[in-house]
Parts: structure tokens; sequence; C-alpha cells
């Protein structure tokens, strides 16, 4: 019963949370802790603890593959020397010099490294938020970035963990041959994982079923390489870009549908439920602080957060002049912004959050001896409010950076789309006489769809002589007539003039056009 309380809880905080920050413009990440900090005063939830491993395996692999789903290949492709001296050589010098600037301090070495590996990795959900507002190169490439530096932050994590709990001290060659294994056992693990899933799903079509699958894939991604002691994090993560590739030829659309809704939903409350259930953690966590004071925690508070700033701002200029002198960017600035404003976006969307929430509540609660780990009430308490302060700093005044940047959206993602759908129609038009010979269509039918796919050519050619604001307006006109048609569908199922069956299957076909109407999602 008591966990039921907290899954009911934790979800109405997230909704109440990310309603009133939509509302009155307050990032959600922020509320939510504010309101976890809350609840973990309260009685019933002030004695929440969660089981370290638990944390790492049921949040990361569904956050990461609902995002590994939805990035371009293309641009990573384009992009992976910039990527990689992000995704590995950022983390592990964020690492170290966050590890350096608690142990001025007076933390703990083990845990001053723990701490820098728990806050070097970005946040992909973050990111994708931004999807409005810089161009796709750059922001795939931070995309790129805060998936792959999850694994190469998580294998150092382990690393650091292992110093914290057992007192180990492994070389610099040990750590280098633990890292090597780790990632490419959790690569291979990824590849093995998402060939096998795509093999099954070819041979599927029903969606339940393949949803149902598509709900085991990351974590059985995350069992197999956990179980050969790889990365887990980058197993999600190969598996789930294995999936994006090779979806559109063995996914059908309704199993595509329902799996997207799936993710959606169930990374949303994920997203949000961890951030809440951080902030419960909170005032256990000042509480039991015994290694330093709490004035010398919030200062290293501070300290940290301009340390993990300074470090990426630092870093991302360095890495955009190297670029530069070799004649690679992170975008092309062709007629564009000077590559050192892009440098300040990019080091200015550096936000943390799930990742590094999930892996300072994974630390362990006692050492291999038994003794308690007296610096993990520290380590929550100085994540959290990192996290926090990055937020309200960085997350308030990016949109402000950005324009001062002189970075707008993709143009060039409307021009791709608009040209893809214009050859798919051609091709569409160009095989219906051999489509309608196979299943044996009346002539009737055929001439009728063929002038739909004529007329839709024809606007995709020349805009069917309409302006911009012309086709917002028809596109308005058209979803206040489908408002109606669905109102009458209601009526008549409440008048039971319909079953209620009939009523399900009409309003699909009304969803269907709504959903091409309105696109698929806020970043589309």
């Amino acid at each position: 019963m008591e966990a039921l309380v907290l899954i009911v809880v934790l979800g109405v905080t997230v909704l109440v949370g990310t309603t009133v920050g939509g509302r009155y413009r307050v990032a959600p990440p922020v509320l939510l802790i504010a309101l976890g900090v809350l609840l973990g005063l309260t009685p019933p939830l002030s004695e929440v603890t969660l089981e370290p491993d638990l944390v790492l395996l049921i949040f990361l692999p569904a956050i990461l593959y609902r995002e590994s789903l939805t990035i371009s290949l293309r641009e990573i492709r384009a992009n992976l020397p910039v990527i990689g001296m992000l995704a590995v050589v950022l983390v592990v010098l964020t690492m170290v010099t966050v590890s350096f600037a608690a142990q001025a301090f007076g933390v703990n070495p083990a845990a001053a490294w723990v701490l820098g590996a728990v806050l070097a990795p970005t946040d992909a959900a973050a990111v994708t938020g931004l999807a409005k507002r810089l161009p796709r190169k750059l922001l795939t490439t931070l995309h790129a970035e805060s998936l792959i530096n999850d694994g190469t932050a998580l294998v150092v994590f382990a690393v650091a963990v292992g110093l914290l709990s057992q007192s180990a001290e492994p070389g610099v060659l040990g750590v280098g041959e633990e890292f090597v294994g780790a990632s490419a056992g959790g690569v291979l693990a990824g590849l093995l994982v998402g060939a096998a899933v795509v093999l099954v799903r070819k041979r599927l079509d029903d969606p339940l079923r393949e949803g149902a699958l598509s709900v085991l894939t990351p974590f059985g991604a995350f069992l197999l390489a956990d179980s050969v002691h790889a990365s887990g994090v980058l197993a999600v993560v190969v598996a789930g870009l294995v999936l994006s590739y090779a979806g559109p030829r063995v996914i059908r659309a309704r199993s595509r549908v329902l799996a997207f809704a799936f993710w959606d939903l169930s990374t949303f409350l994920i997203n949000g439920g961890l951030f809440v259930l951080l902030g419960t953690q909170i005032p256990r966590a000042v509480r039991n602080i015994s290694s330093t004071s709490t004035g010398r925690a919030l200062l290293i508070v501070v300290v940290v957060t301009l340390v993990v700033i300074g470090t990426r701002l630092l870093f991302v200029y360095l890495t955009a002049q190297v670029a530069r002198l070799r004649r690679r960017r992170i975008m092309d600035p062709s007629q564009g912004p000077s590559s050192w404003r892009v440098g300040t976006v990019a080091g200015w969307s550096g936000f943390r959050g799930a990742v590094s929430l999930a892996a300072a509540l994974a630390v362990p609660t006692v050492t291999v001896g038994g003794r308690p780990v007296v610096e993990r009430d520290l380590i929550i308490f100085v994540t959290a409010l990192v996290i926090v302060l990055i937020m309200l700093l960085q997350g308030t005044t990016l949109p402000l950076v950005v324009r001062w940047a002189g970075l707008s959206g993709d143009p060039g993602r409307v021009d791709e789309a608009q040209h893809a759908r214009r050859r798919a129609t051609e091709v569409g038009l160009a095989a219906l006489p051999q489509v309608a010979a196979e299943v044996g269509a009346h002539d009737d039918s055929v001439r009728r769809l063929e002038a739909e796919y004529q007329r839709h050519l024809e606007d995709l050619n020349e805009g069917g002589g309409k302006t911009a604001e012309e086709r917002r307006l028809e596109r308005q006109l058209r979803l206040g007539v489908l408002a109606h048609k669905r109102r009458e569908v209601t009526r008549l199922r409440d008048n039971r003039e319909i079953d209620d069956l009939v009523l399900q299957e009409l309003q699909s076909a009304l969803d269907n056009e709504e959903i091409r109407l309105l696109g698929r999602g806020p970043n589309e």
C-alpha cells in the first residue's frame, strides 16, 4: 500500500508541477524538486528510501531509449569528431575539475570523484526541448553528446563508487581498461539486442505485441550489458539507434504510433517523478550531512556550479577554435553568426538532469565492509542544488543567448520535408496503375485517388497559390470542421443511435486526420 501511495503522490505532483510551471513560465524541473522538498518534510514521505541499483535500472533505460529513437543519425556521422570530444573528453575534464574544486573545500577525495562523475553528463531531455530554437547541426550535436556522455559518465561513476564504497585504488591503466571494456561491451550488447529485435519485429504485425517488445528492448539491452559488467547505458542507446535506423522498414504505422505514445507518456512521468524523488531526499540529506556544515555545503554548491559551467564554456570555445582551424565546425556558419557566439550557445545549453539525479540516488548507502557512506547525503544535496541553479541560471537566459547569437530554427528541415512529400506523392502516383491492377480496384476508385494525389502534388509544387497565412487559416478551418464532426458523432452515441464501438472507429479516423493537420508532437 505504501508503494501505491508513493506512485499516486508522484504522479499527482508531476501533473501539478508541470501544469503550474508551464502556466507561470517556471522551469518545471525546479518546481518539481521544490515540491519534492515539501513532500519530503511530511511524515508519510520523509522516510522514503530508494534502492540505489533500482534507480539506475528503472529510470535510465526508459529515458535514454526514448531519446535515442528520435535523433538524426546523419548528423551524428557528420559531427562525430566534435560529439566524441564533448561526450568523452569533456566528461572526464568536468569530473576532474569538479573533484578538485570539491576537495579544495574539504570533501573526501573519493566522494569528490563521485560528485564529479555525477555532474559530468548533460541531460538529453532538456536539450530536446530546444528543438525549435537551434539549427539542426548544433541541436543534434548537443543531443548526441548528452546520450553518449551518459555512458561515459556512468562508467567513470562506477569506478568512482568503487573508490568510495570499497576503498579501492585502481591505477590509471586499470581505469582505462575498465572504461574501454565497459564501453565496447555495452556497444556490442546494444547491437545484439537491437539486431534481434529488428528480426523479430520484421515478422510481427500486432501493435500490442510489438509494443510489449518495444518496452522490453531497453531493459533487455541494459540487463545483457550489466550481466557481463559492461555499460548498460551505452547498450540502451545503441539498441535505440539500431531501431531508429531500421524502424521505417520493419515497424508498421499502428505499432509505431502506439509505441511513441507509450514512450512519450512514460518518460514524461519518469522524468518528472525522478525530480520529485530527488526533492524528497533533500530534507533528509540536509539533516544527515555530517562531513561538513550546511553553510560550507552551500558554498560547495555555488563553487561547483560555477566550475561546471565554466569548464564547459572554456572547453567548447577551445573545441570550436580547433574545429575552425581544421575546417570542422559544430554548424555551418556561412553568412551566419560567428563561431564564438555559436560556442556560447553550445556551452550555455549544458543542462544537468535525469542522469545526474539517478546517479546521485544510486550512490550506495553502505560500504562493502558495512560502514555507512557518510558523504552520500552531501552528494545528493550538492547534485540537487547544482541542477536547480543551472536550470534557473541557464534555462531562463538561454532564449536571450540564442537571440544574441543570431541563431534561429532549422529552415533546411522544412525544405527537406517538402521535398520528401513531393517525391513520395510522385512515386505514389506513378505506382497507382500497378497497385490498382494488383488489388483489382475499380476505375472510379482509381480516378478519385489519382485526383486526390494530383491536387496534393499541385499544392506541394506551387503552394496551392496560397500564402503562409492562408494555409494557416485553412488548417484552422479544417480543425474547426473536425471539432463539429466529433461533437456530432458523440451526440449520436449519447442518443444511442450508434454503438460505442462505432464511435471508437470513427474517432480513430478523426484522430488520424487531426494528427496529420497538427503534426505528431510539439517538436514537429
